[in-house]
C-alpha cells in the first residue's frame, strides 16, 4: 500500500486511521475507489483518480469512519444498513465535495477557525 502525498495518519474519534493508496484492479463497474476498514482502522483509495475523484472518494471514505466510530451503523440507529449508509454517505460526501470545490475560501475559513480552538 503506497502512502498519500501527505500525511498518513487520520485522526477520527478515538482511532487513528492510516491513509493510502493502492493500484486500482477493477474488475467491473461496481468496484469501489477507496474503502474504510475499522478491522484495520484504515482507509484506502484507488491510485489514478482525479484530483476531484480523489478528494470525493476521500471525504466519502471519512465520513463511513465517523458513521462507524460514533455508532450510527449500530443495530436501530439511522445508518443500520449497508445500503442507508452508502446513500447518506454518498450523498454527503458528493455535496461537501461540490461545497468545497465550489467555495474555495470554506477550507481555508474552517482550517484557521478550527486552529484557533484547542
Amino acid at each position: 500500500m503506497k502512502k498519500p502525498s501527505t500525511n498518513n495518519k487520520i485522526k477520527i474519534g478515538y482511532q487513528e486511521l492510516t491513509l493510502g493508496i493502492q493500484q486500482s484492479n477493477f474488475q467491473n463497474e461496481i468496484d469501489s475507489y477507496g474503502e474504510f476498514d475499522h478491522r484495520k482502522n484504515s482507509i484506502v483509495i484507488t491510485d489514478n483518480l482525479s484530483d476531484l475523484d480523489y478528494s470525493c472518494t476521500l471525504i466519502h471514505e471519512i465520513i463511513h469512519a465517523i458513521a462507524y466510530y460514533y455508532g450510527l451503523t449500530q443495530s436501530g440507529q439511522p445508518l443500520d444498513s449497508d445500503s442507508k449508509e452508502e446513500i447518506v454517505v454518498n450523498n454527503i460526501a458528493n455535496g461537501l465535495t461540490a461545497a468545497f470545490r465550489d467555495n474555495p475560501f470554506l477550507l481555508k475559513e474552517l482550517t484557521q477557525r478550527l486552529h484557533n480552538v484547542r
